[in-house]
Order: C-alpha cells, then sequence, then structure tokens
C-alpha cells in the first residue's frame, strides 16, 4: 500500500507495460521494433520543413502504409500541422503561424519569389511549390505562376505591377510586358481589361490590342500630332497612334470640348486647327474679299452654321480682319489681314483677360447683361444686348464661352437688327455634365450703322451646379403628398417610343434607385392596355438638410416619360436633375441591348425587385399591409414566372399573403404590427438574397 509512484513506474518499464510518451527517452527508436513512441514520431516531423517516408522508415521500422495511416491520425487529432503527399512520400510540417506569415507577406507586397522562399525554409524546390499550391488552395488566393514557377504573383499584385507600368511610361506593349514578369501575353491583357472595366484606369489598346495607352498619353500624341501637322485625315491620325479612327475621332473631339485644342472637323473626315482654318480664310480672304458663307463652306468642306461660328470667333479674336453680311450671307474681308499666328492650344490665362485687338466703342451706347436660372434640369444662360444709341446696330454675333462641363446644342446665336433704343435678348439652354463652380462669359460682336464693326464681352458669371448627397427619410407617401405643396419643383420629360414603357419604368426606377433614397409607394396599371406606371421616392439632403423628393410617371399612350424632382435649392435641384437623366440614359441604353426573347424575364425580375424594395421599405415605416399584400401577389405572381411553384421564396410569399388576408389586418388601412414587419422584412431579405444567387448562377 506504501509502493512510491516512482517504484510503480520503474517496475512497469521494467516488464515494459509503461506507453507514456514521456518515459520513452528515445529508447522504442533505437530499438527499431513495431511499437514505437507517438512524441519521438511527432517531434521528428517537427525537425524540417519536409521528411520522406524513407527516413521514417530507417528510424522507426515501418512501412509507406503504417506512416501514412500514423501522419494522417497525428492530423487529425491536430497534434502537428502541415500536409502530407502521398504520392511523393513526404510530409510538409507548416505551422498555423507560419502559413499567415507567408499569405500576409504575399498580400503586402503582390508577390512571392519561391527561390526565397525555398532559402528561407531549407526546403526543396517541389516542396516549396506544393506549400505555395497548398495556401493558393487553402485560402482561396487568386493568381498566377510566372513560366518558371519561381514566382507567384497575387492577382491584385500583380494588377498593382502592371498599373505601375501604365502610369510610369503612358504606353506600353503587351509582349514587352509579358516578358518582364515572365507570364503569357494574354493574361496581360486580360488584366489589363479588368482594370478598364472596374474602372481603376481609362487606357485603350492600340496595334490590334498589343499595346496599351493610357488616357493620358493618347491625349498627349493627338495634342503633338495636331501641332506637327495642322491639317490632317482623321484616318492618318489613327494610322499613327495605331487605334482604331472612331476612336481617334472621339478622343480628338473630346480634346476640343475641353479647350485643349482649337480646330473643327470637315466633312471629308479632314481636322483642321484654328490656326490651319484661320490661314485658309486669310489666303480666300486676299484673294476673293468678298465670298457667300454658302461657298465658303463648300471650300472648307464644313457646314454654313459652323463657317459662320468659326468666322465670328475669328474676327472676336483678331486673327482676320472683316465681318460677315447676314444679310447678302456673306464674308466682307476688311483691310489688310493680320500676320501673326496664334496657338492651336487653349492658353493657360483666360481668355478675358487676353487684350482683344478691337476695344468696345462708344461705351454705354450698347449695354450687353447677362443672368441665369435653372429650367428643366438645364442652365437656361441669357444674354441681352441693348441699344441706347440713336442708331440701329447690325449683324450682331453673340458667342459663349462655355466650359466643358456642359453639354450644349450650339454656342452662337445671330441678331439681324437691334433698332434704336431697343433692347434684343437671345437663350442658351445649357446641360450640366458635373457638379461644381464654373464661369460662364462670351463676347458680342456687332456693327454700327456706318459699318464699324465693335466688339464687347460678356461679363463673366460664376454658376454653382450642387448635385446633393442624400439619405434616406422615413416618409410615407402621405408625408411626401404634403411637402411638395410648399417645394419648387422641375421635371423633364422623354418620348420613349422605341422602348416597351415597363421597360422605361423599370430604367427610370434603376436610375432612381442608384441614390439613396426610400421607394415609399409605386403604382402599375395594365388593364386598360393602356400601360401607366408611377413611382414615389423620399429623401433627404445630407449636408444641407431639407426634403428632396422624386416622382417617374410613365404614360403608355403618349409614350412619354417624366422624371420630377422637388427640392428647395435651385442649383441642387438642377444638378440632381442632370444626374438622374444621365443615369437614365445608361439605363435606356441597358434594356435597348436586351435581347427581344429574354424581355419578359427580365421586366419580370426588375419588378420583383422594385416590390421587395418597396415591401422592406413598408416594414421599416410600418405602413399599411395592404400595400405589402398588394406587392406580394404581384410578386407571386412573377415569380411562379420564372421559378418552379415548389420553390421556397414562393412558399414564403404564399404565406405571408395569406396572413396579410387574416382578420386582423380585414381593414384597408389597418398597418402592420411591430412582430409582423420585422418578421416580414427579414423573410424579404432572405428572398433577396435566394433570387439574386439563382440569377447569378
Amino acid at each position: 500500500m506504501g509502493t512510491s509512484e516512482k517504484y510503480i513506474e520503474r517496475e512497469a518499464e521494467k516488464y515494459g507495460l509503461a506507453r507514456h510518451p514521456d518515459k520513452c527517452n528515445e529508447k522504442l527508436r533505437r530499438s527499431k521494433g513495431r511499437e514505437f513512441c507517438l512524441n519521438c514520431f511527432t517531434n521528428d516531423l517537427k525537425e524540417a520543413i519536409e521528411t520522406n517516408f524513407r527516413t521514417l522508415q530507417l528510424r522507426y521500422g515501418l512501412n509507406n502504409v503504417e506512416i501514412e495511416i500514423t501522419i494522417e491520425e497525428l492530423l487529425k487529432r491536430n497534434q502537428i500541422k502541415g500536409f502530407l503527399d502521398s504520392k511523393k512520400q513526404i510530409f510538409i510540417f507548416l505551422t498555423t503561424e507560419m502559413e499567415a506569415r507567408l499569405v500576409s507577406d504575399l498580400q503586402s507586397q503582390g508577390f512571392v519569389d519561391l527561390d526565397q522562399l525555398q532559402q528561407n525554409m531549407s526546403a526543396s524546390t517541389a516542396t516549396t511549390t506544393r506549400i505555395m499550391i497548398e495556401l493558393i488552395r487553402k485560402n482561396k488566393l487568386r493568381g498566377t505562376f510566372n513560366h518558371k514557377k519561381t514566382r507567384y504573383y497575387l492577382e491584385q499584385g500583380l494588377t498593382q505591377l502592371i498599373l505601375q507600368e501604365i502610369k510610369t511610361h503612358g504606353k506600353v506593349v503587351h509582349y514587352d510586358l509579358a516578358q518582364k514578369f515572365e507570364i503569357p501575353e494574354g493574361n496581360v491583357k486580360n488584366y489589363i481589361m479588368n482594370m478598364m472595366r472596374n474602372k481603376i484606369i481609362v487606357a485603350f489598346f492600340a496595334d490590334g490590342g498589343k499595346i496599351t495607352l493610357s488616357e493620358q498619353e493618347l491625349e498627349s500624341e493627338i495634342e503633338n500630332f495636331c501641332l506637327k501637322n495642322g491639317i490632317f485625315m482623321i484616318n492618318a491620325l489613327a494610322t499613327h497612334l495605331q487605334i482604331a479612327p472612331e476612336l481617334a475621332r472621339r478622343a480628338l473631339f473630346k480634346l476640343i470640348q475641353k479647350g485643349t485644342i482649337r480646330g473643327i472637323f470637315t466633312q471629308n473626315h479632314e481636322f483642321l486647327t484654328e490656326e490651319k482654318l484661320s490661314e485658309k480664310i486669310k489666303a480666300i480672304a486676299r484673294a476673293y474679299r468678298t465670298i457667300s458663307i454658302g461657298d465658303l463652306a463648300k471650300k472648307l468642306a464644313i457646314t454654313e452654321q459652323r463657317v459662320e461660328e468659326g468666322l465670328a470667333t475669328l474676327i472676336s479674336r483678331g486673327s482676320i480682319n472683316g465681318y460677315i453680311d447676314m444679310a447678302k450671307r456673306q464674308f466682307v474681308a476688311d483691310g489688310k489681314q493680320p500676320v501673326t499666328s496664334f496657338s492651336s492650344h487653349a492658353p493657360h490665362t483666360s481668355t478675358n483677360a487676353s487684350a482683344t485687338p478691337q476695344m468696345p466703342s462708344k461705351i454705354g451706347e450698347v449695354e450687353v447683361v447677362r443672368q441665369y436660372d435653372f429650367v428643366g434640369g438645364q442652365l437656361h444662360f441669357k444674354v441681352v444686348v441693348r441699344n441706347k444709341s440713336n442708331m440701329a446696330i447690325h449683324d450682331i454675333k453673340v458667342i459663349l464661352d462655355v466650359p466643358s462641363s456642359y453639354r450644349r446644342a450650339r454656342e452662337l446665336i445671330t441678331i439681324p437688327v437691334i433698332d434704336p433704343g431697343n433692347t434684343h435678348g437671345v437663350d442658351f439652354y445649357l446641360e450640366p455634365a458635373e457638379c461644381g463652380i464654373s464661369t460662364i462669359g462670351g463676347t458680342v460682336i456687332y456693327k454700327d450703322a456706318m459699318g464699324k464693326i465693335n466688339t464687347m464681352n460678356v461679363n463673366p458669371k460664376d454658376v454653382q451646379i450642387k448635385c446633393p448627397l442624400l439619405i434616406k427619410s422615413l416618409d410615407t407617401i402621405e408625408d411626401c403628398q404634403k411637402a411638395i405643396q410648399s417645394l419648387p419643383s422641375d421635371a423633364r420629360a422623354f418620348l420613349i417610343a422605341d422602348l416597351p414603357p415597363q421597360m422605361a419604368y423599370s430604367a427610370a426606377h434603376r436610375a432612381v434607385g442608384q441614390f439613396d433614397v426610400t421607394n415609399v409607394a409605386s403604382y402599375e396599371d395594365d388593364k386598360s392596355g393602356n400601360y401607366e406606371a408611377e413611382a414615389w421616392f423620399s429623401s433627404e439632403a445630407k449636408v444641407t438638410g431639407g426634403r428632396v423628393i422624386t416622382r417617374i410617371y410613365i404614360n403608355g399612350s403618349s409614350s412619354t416619360l417624366e422624371i420630377r424632382v422637388w427640392c428647395n435649392e435651385a442649383g441642387q435641384l438642377t444638378g440632381l436633375l442632370a444626374k438622374m437623366i444621365e443615369l437614365l440614359f445608361v439605363e435606356i441604353n441597358m434594356m435597348r441591348k436586351i435581347k427581344s426573347e429574354e424581355r419578359n424575364k427580365t421586366m419580370d425580375v426588375m419588378a420583383i425587385t422594385r416590390n421587395l424594395m418597396e415591401i422592406s421599405n413598408i416594414c421599416l415605416l410600418r405602413y399599411r399591409a395592404s400595400s405589402a399584400k398588394i406587392k406580394l401577389e404581384d410578386t407571386y405572381s412573377r415569380l411562379t414566372r420564372i421559378t418552379s411553384d415548389d420553390d421556397q421564396s414562393v412558399a414564403k410569399i404564399y404565406e405571408w399573403v395569406k396572413k396579410l388576408e387574416e382578420d386582423v389586418y380585414e381593414d384597408e388601412e389597418a398597418m402592420l404590427s411591430d412582430e409582423d414587419a420585422d418578421s416580414l422584412d427579414i423573410d424579404i431579405q432572405s428572398i433577396q438574397q435566394a433570387l439574386h444567387a439563382q440569377l447569378s448562377v
């Protein structure tokens, strides 16, 4: 009874009864018998990154099957970390900490050199490669090995490396990048295409997709080509840049809109810089002195309107001397033409600050004033010319200097004559393409009764376009109807005859839905054969405060679509309406690309998405159960057309339709209870996820 523990242990070891791993002292390893110590076996596996089965056979006298079974059991019990390569009969020891460190290093620098990893781990090339493949598999990494499998690039890391090359050089050859990174040339192009698709970079392919040009490099090369040639065919520019003619034309047109390059396109697919145009007109003026606008247009291969605009601009800048006789539709050269040339590129300083050769004469007798307001998502800029003299003025040209942030139908308006003491105004309608503060000015050119040309500047006016940041508001349709009574509004209407009204409604709904708004109510009716739909959205301006309410309305009989916005600030109202219209056109163009046989399913899916969004809002507002029931019934009807009847989502919606028919919700004005609203909202979220997963397959 008094026998000590140590005595018992010694006796157990003496008769071979001890099996505790701590009592082995490597005796079993040296004996090389059929019995072995798991502790010693495990320690051997941990001593090196890789351990082959042959080593374990020599140490423990086990065959390959026994070694594999033992290691698998140790891995299952988490007594050791790593993975087993049964084919090559190797165990690779890799702890969770080591794995996490490798993944962290890979993600931080974007790639890993396997040669360096092999050196750090003191492992074979095959083992290092296997470790890398195992990390990729376990962590679901996306990337690629180079040709020699000496480096692994993470997709994000390789993207950044290629992006840096494009930003540094502007123009990169795909073959050169493929050689540098030792990856297939097709992979380089795919990575660049993904960057373009995800709007990480604005760039273009050249030379049949073998070269990538950044937008800045493309514009720089076009500028240099214009400076060098002055007049050229668009195809010649495209050939020089190794790009498609349409891309060359669009890129050149964008530079003109930005004011970087000045010039015009001719009807012969040519481009003339303003300097070359001036030289041509001067040569014609010296030869003819007087020439009709029509003949000048034919000689220059441009429209008569462009001739008028070009002449007016060149006269106002002092590039040519003469005037336009609007009664006879002629250009009359006046005196000796200027010999100084000017750059076809926009100057760095403001044009309003530069001196003009003809200063305004008889100050006070002719006056120019300007003002603006907002109409239908557009900026209405009005210029008024007041003739305070006792003689008529004629051939008045009003030229507007508009920044590239506005789309405009025209920049020049002609007034034939203004009698003494009379006033004449002209209206320009500009559509803002972006928000911010911009300056709009212009020039007025006129001839007095003596035929002398006078020039006056339209004083620059700062215009602020605001596109407010919106946040959802917890408003009901009744709140919106009440709020619009005291809010100013503006609207834009469009003909949608080339698109089914249901798809136009979906396009408008999606465009407005891209803002952080609450869809408080919607209505669709197609029973009479004339489709009609309406939707209301509520929100608040995040920075300035105040309600912002939006309504879309579709009338199938007249094929019209209207978007109306109520907002208490005119600048925000115009900016928001303009942005919504821009998004609407994007959505409509997308709808037009949908094949006719797929349109019914597409419209059902879009209607279901709208319904689910509105039901979720009804739950949030604890609004009428009858409104939720109508939307659920429509969703049920549409969902059964695109899924099977036994679909779980269909079953859930059917259950809720029946629940909302119970006595507690018999009254049309009955509101959803808190419990039912929360429960319905949870189900709606799960249905949305299930629908998204189903359509993504």
